[in-house]
C-alpha cells in the first residue's frame, strides 16, 4: 500500500542502461553496480534540482522494480539454458519498504521468492542470481523462500512476518503463485486475530516512542521510528489493512475515516519528509534516520531554508509541522481501527449533556455545533476543562470545529471569561499537562497566549536540550504534575512533600509554562521573560502577589541550579545573598519544585542524584536561614570551632587521638566545607600518612575510597605532603584512569599536609568503581609523586584520538573571571569541550602561572563542560589585577587549544619544599 497518492515522476533516464536480457549470470553482479552508480547520480542531480520526495522515491522505486525484473530475466534463461525441457515456476514479491513502494536512496530491499508447492532448482537459481548481484550493486538485501502454506503458518505466530506480508506487492514472474498468494493472505493472515495483532502493533509503537523520546517535538529527531517519524503512519495503514480490507491510502475515504483534506496534507507532509529522508541518505552514503544537528547544518541551506542558525529554525519548524501531521493522521486512523462497532455492541452508549450544547458518549466529549462558541468563546477552553475533568476524549469533529474557530478565541483572550477559564484547568487536580498539550495541537494555547506561539518549535541551541521550547515547558507541568501525585515519594521525598504542601499550585504551573518565554529574542531570556509573564499575568486577572510570584520564577528560573552547580554553596555569604534574592519561603519553594522539573524536562539524566544532592543541599540551607529570619553569615571561626568540638566528643576513645589532630592542624574552612561524617575517615587518613611518613616511604602517601552509590559517586581522598602541582597531578591520574570527577575539595593543613578529595562520578560505571580500578589508580598515583612516571605522558597516552570516536560540534572555549562571587576567593569559569584530561590540563596551566586552587566543580553537558575554580595568587589573595587577570584568561584559552600538547609552553615552575 502506498503511503499517499501516487504521484506522476519522470522515469530515471538511466534505465537506458540496462543491458538487454542476455542470460549471462557471470556479470549480473557488475551490470546492476554499473546501473545503481548512474542512478544514484541521477537521484543526486534531481534531489539538487529540487524534486519532491514523492517523485523522487517513485522514480527510484521504479528504478530497482526494472533492475530486479531484468535480473530475474537473466536467471531465467540462465537457468532455461541449461534444464530447456522443465517448465517451473517461481514469483518475485516486494515486502516492507519496497513493498509499499517507498525506496529512500539508501533503502534495504526485501524480497520474497514465493514457490507454489516446493522449492526447486529454479527458485533457487532464481534467488542466487538475483540476490548476490542486489549486494554487489551497493544494496542491503533481505530475502527469503517460501511457498503459500509456509507464509501464511509463519505469519500466523511470528508478527514481523505478519506485518512483512501485508506490504507484499507483486514484482515479477508467474502470476498464478501470488494470486493464490494473496487470496490465503487476505482469508488466513487478515481476518484472525485481529485484536491481538492490534494490541502487539499498539505496545511495540508504544515501545518505540519510549526509545525514541517520546515527542515529536525532539531536537534531534528520528524520521522513521520517532514520534511522527513514518513508522507511525505504517503502523495505523497496517491497522487499516487487517481492520478494512483496504489496499490504498484513498480507499480510506471512501469507507468515511479519513476526508480528502486529511489525504492531501498527508501528501504535502511526506512529499516534504520523504526529501528529507533522501537528502540524509545522500549526504552520509546510508540508511541515516536520524536526524542530528550537523545533518541539518548541512541540509538547511540545500533543501532551500537558507543558512545559519534562522535557516536552520525554518527547516525545522517546516519539520516538525509535517510531523505532527503524519502523527494526527495516524492516531486517527488507529482510533478508528480499534473502536468497537456499533453493530457488535448493539446499542450505542447512552448520552449526557452536561451543559448547554456540550455533551458526553460514552468516553467522546463533543459539541453540537460552532454556535456554541460564537456564543460565549471562553467555551471553547470549557471544552478542555469538561474533557479534563470527565477523563474524556474530544471528537474528531470537535476537535475540527476547534481548529477552524480560533478566530473566535483571539478575538476574546483579554476578556475575563477566558482567564478564568484558562485558570480552572490549571486548578484542576489531574491530566493538566495532558490538557495543555491537547490545546496546544489544535492550537489553542497559541491563540489565547501570543506569547507562547513564538516559542512553537523553537530550537534551543544548546548541546543539552532535547526538546524544543514550547513541548520543553509543558514537559516540566508534566514532571510537576508526577511529583505532585506522588510518582517519586520513595526517591525524593521532600521535594514531593514540598510540591503537595505549596498553595495555589497553579502559579508554580505557569511559571513553568513561561519560564522560557523570553527564549529567541536575543541575550537575557530571563529578564525579558519575566516582563512578558506580568504581561501574561495581568490577562489573566492575577491579583499583585500572584503577579510578582510568578514573574520571580520566570526571572530566576535558572539560579538555583546555577548556584549550586557552579558555585561554592558552603559560603554563607553566597546564601544570604540568594536568600534576599528570593526574598520570601513561598519563592523557594516554588523554586526548588521548578528547579527540579525544569532539569527533569531538559534531557533524561539531567536531574541525577548528584545534581539533587547539590540542589537540595542549597534548598535547605537556604531554608534554615529563613527559619532563623536574620540573614548575616555566621561568624565563620564559631561555627568552625562548634563542628570541632562535636566531631571530638563524637570520637570513639581509639580515634581521638587521631581526630585531635586533625582538629588542631586542619584550617576552618575544611570544618566548614566537609562533611561531619567523612571527616573521621579524614582521621584516620591523616593517621596513616603520619605512619606511613614516619617509616619514610617515599612518597608518603594514604589515600581513602567511599562509595556513596545512592548519591551516584565516590569520593577519593588523598593524604600527602603537599607541593606545588599537586593537585594538578591528582588530576592528571584520575584523567588517566579514565575518572569523571564532579568536584573536588583542596585543602592543606598548617603543618603543610595537604587533603584533597575528589568526588568521581558513577555515571557509565557500575554504580561504584571496582577495587582492582582503585589499587591501579592508587599504583600510577604513588608512581607520579615519586617521578617514575611523567603525568603529562599518562594523560596524552589516555586521551589519543580513536577511529570511533563522534565528531562533535566545535565548541569554543571561554574563560571567565569573577571577582563579585566570594569574599575570599576569586573564581574562575571554565567553558571548553570536554576531553580526556580536560581538567589537568586546566589545572596544570593554573599551577605555571602561580595560581592556587581551593575548590573545584565540574559541570558536563553532553560534550561541553564548565570547570569552576576558587582560586588566590600563591599569597592567599584574591586575584584582581587586570594585566593578570587578561594573562590568565590568555593562557587558559592557549592552553585549551585543540591540537595542543597537555602541558603549557609556559616555563616550568621551580618545585619549592
Amino acid at each position: 500500500m502506498l503511503l499517499a497518492t501516487t504521484p506522476s515522476f519522470e522515469p530515471l533516464r538511466s534505465l537506458d542502461i540496462l543491458p538487454p536480457v542476455s542470460g549471462n549470470a557471470t556479470r549480473a553482479g557488475a551490470r546492476a553496480r554499473e546501473f545503481l552508480v548512474r542512478v544514484r547520480e541521477e537521484l543526486r542531480a534531481r534531489q539538487d534540482a529540487g524534486v519532491g520526495g514523492l517523485a523522487l522515491v517513485a522514480a527510484y522505486t521504479d528504478a530497482i522494480d526494472r533492475l530486479v525484473a531484468r535480473l530475474v530475466a537473466d536467471a531465467t534463461l540462465h537457468y532455461q539454458s541449461k534444464n530447456p525441457r522443465l517448465n517451473q515456476r517461481c514469483t518475485v514479491v516486494a515486502q516492507g519498504g519496497y513493498g509499499r513502494g517507498e525506496l529512500n536512496v539508501q533503502s534495504d530491499i526485501d524480497l520474497l521468492f514465493l514457490y507454489p508447492w516446493k522449492a526447486n532448482p529454479y527458485v533457487e537459481t532464481v534467488a542466487e542470481i538475483v540476490v548476490p548481484a542486489l549486494w554487489d550493486a551497493g544494496l542491503q538485501v533481505g530475502s527469503a523462500m517460501r511457498n503459500v502454506r509456509e507464509c501464511c503458518r509463519l505469519a500466523a505466530r511470528d508478527l514481523k512476518v505478519k506485518t512483512a506480508l501485508l506490504d507484499a506487492r507483486y514484482l515479477c514472474g508467474d502470476r498464478s503463485p501470488y494470486e493464490d498468494f494473496e487470496a490465503r493472505v487476505v482469508e488466513e493472515v487478515w481476518a484472525p486475530n485481529q485484536t491481538a495483532f492490534f494490541r502487539e502493533k499498539l505496545k511495540e509503537s508504544e515501545e518505540r516512542h519510549a526509545r525514541m523520546g517520546d515527542s515529536v517535538y525532539l531536537l534531534q529527531p528520528q524520521l522513521k521510528e520517532g514520534m511522527g517519524g513514518l513508522r507511525d503512519l505504517h503502523t495505523a495503514l497496517w491497522m487499516a489493512k487487517v481492520k478494512f480490507k483496504t489496499h490504498a491510502l484513498r480507499e480510506l475515504v471512501a469507507i468515511g475515516v479519513l476526508r480528502d483534506q486529511d489525504v492531501a496534507a498527508l501528501d504535502h507532509a511526506l512529499d516534504f519528509l520523504w526529501r528529507v529522508r533522501n537528502g540524509m541518505h545522500l549526504a552520509t552514503g546510508s540508511h541515516q534516520d536520524h536526524l542530528t544537528f550537523d545533518l541539518q547544518d548541512r541540509l538547511a541551506p540545500e533543501l532551500g531554508f537558507g543558512t545559519g542558525r534562522r535557516g536552520i529554525e525554518r527547516f525545522m519548524r517546516r519539520y516538525y509541522t509535517d510531523a505532527t501531521t503524519v502523527h494526527r493522521i495516524g492516531e486517527a486512523i488507529i482510533a478508528r481501527c480499534v473502536q468497537v462497532t456499533e453493530a457488535v455492541r448493539y446499542t450505542a452508549p447512552p448520552m449526557r449533556v452536561i451543559r448547554e450544547g456540550m455533551r458526553i458518549q460514552g468516553t467522546v466529549l463533543s459539541v453540537t455545533g460552532r454556535e456554541v462558541f460564537e456564543r460565549e468563546p471562553a467555551t471553547m477552553l470549557d471544552v478542555f476543562a469538561e474533557a479534563q475533568r470527565h477523563g474524556t476524549s474530544l471528537s474528531p469533529a470537535t476537535r475540527e470545529l476547534l481548529r477552524t474557530n480560533l478566530g473566535l478565541l483571539r478575538a476574546a483572550r483579554d476578556t475575563p471569561e477566558v482567564a478564568a477559564a484558562f485558570l480552572r484547568i490549571l486548578r484542576a487536580r489531574g491530566h493538566i499537562a495532558e490538557t495543555l498539550q491537547e490545546m496546544h495541537k489544535l492550537g489553542v494555547l497559541t491563540a489565547i497566549f501570543p506569547e507562547f506561539a513564538h516559542l512553537e518549535c523553537l530550537i534551543a541551541h544548546d548541546p543539552f536540550h532535547i526538546y524544543t521550547v514550547d513541548h520543553h515547558s509543558l514537559v516540566g507541568v508534566h514532571e510537576l504534575e508526577l511529583l505532585r501525585e506522588g510518582e517519586f515519594a520513595d526517591s525524593i521525598p521532600q521535594l514531593t512533600d514540598v510540591m503537595r504542601e505549596l498553595p495555589q499550585p497553579e502559579l508554580l504551573f505557569l511559571g513553568m509554562m513561561f519560564h522560557d518565554v523570553g527564549k529567541g529574542h536575543g541575550h537575557d531570556h530571563s529578564g525579558r521573560g519575566a516582563r512578558m509573564m506580568a504581561e501574561i499575568a495581568q490577562r489573566l486577572r492575577l491579583n499583585e502577589d500572584e503577579r510578582a510570584a510568578c514573574v520571580f520564577l520566570v526571572q530566576h528560573h535558572l539560579l538555583l541550579s546555577h548556584l549550586a552547580q557552579q558555585r561554592d554553596i558552603g559560603d554563607d555569604q553566597l546564601v544570604v545573598e540568594f536568600c534576599r534574592t528570593v526574598g520570601s519561603v513561598e519563592n523557594l519553594q516554588r523554586l526548588f519544585v521548578l528547579t527540579y522539573a525544569d532539569m527533569r524536562a531538559v534531557a533524561p539524566g539531567v536531574w541525577n542524584n548528584w545534581r539533587g544532592a547539590l540542589v537540595t543541599e542549597l534548598y535547605r540551607r537556604a531554608f534554615e536561614f529563613f527559619e532563623k529570619g536574620v540573614f548575616e553569615p555566621e561568624d565563620r571561626a564559631a561555627r568552625a570551632a562548634r563542628v570541632r568540638a562535636r566531631v571530638l566528643t563524637a570520637a570513639p576513645p581509639a580515634e581521638r587521638d587521631a581526630m585531635r589532630v586533625l582538629a588542631e592542624q586542619m584550617p576552618d574552612s575544611y570544618f566548614l566545607s566537609t562533611p561531619e561524617e567523612m571527616m573521621p575517615g579524614h582521621g584516620e587518613l591523616r593517621r596513616r600518612f603520619e605512619r606511613a611518613e614516619a617509616q619514610g616511604d617515599h612518597p608518603a602517601v594514604a589515600t581513602r575510597v567511599t562509595a556513596f552509590p545512592e548519591r551516584d559517586f565516590t569520593e577519593y581522598a588523598v593524604c600527602t605532603r603537599d607541593r606545588p602541582g599537586l593537585f594538578a597531578m591528582l588530576s592528571g591520574v584520575l584523567a588517566a584512569h579514565g575518572m569523571n570527577i564532579l568536584a573536588a575539595r583542596i585543602d592543606t593543613s598548617r603543618d603543610g599536609v595537604a587533603l584533597d578529595a575528589f568526588r568521581v562520578s558513577h555515571e557509565g560505571t557500575d554504580e561504584s568503581i571496582d577495587r582492582d580500578r582503585w589499587a591501579r589508580v592508587e599504583r600510577t598515583l604513588r608512581g607520579v609523586l615519586a617521578g617514575t612516571q611523567d603525568v603529562e605522558e599518562l594523560v596524552r597516552r589516555s586521551g589519543r584520538p580513536s577511529l570511533l570516536t563522534k565528531r562533535r560540534r566545535p565548541v569554543p572555549t571561554r574563560v571567565e573571571v569573577h571577582n563579585d562571587v566570594s569574599a575570599d576567593y576569586t573564581v574562575l569559569d571554565v567553558y571548553a569541550a570536554d576531553r580526556v584530561g580536560l581538567l589537568f590540563t586546566i589545572t596544570n596551566c593554573l599551577y605555571h602561572l602561580w595560581i592556587e586552587i581551593h575548590l573545584a566543580k565540574i559541570t558536563t553537558m553532553v560534550h561541553e563542560v564548565l570547570d569552576v575554580f576558587y582560586v588566590t595568587d600563591p599569597d592567599g589573595r584574591k586575584i584582581t589585577d587586570p594585566e593578570r587577570i587578561v594573562s590568565i584568561r590568555d593562557a587558559l584559552v592557549r592552553a585549551l587549544a585543540p591540537h595542543r600538547p597537555a602541558s603549557p609552553s609556559e616555563p616550568a615552575r621551580a618545585a619549592s619544599g
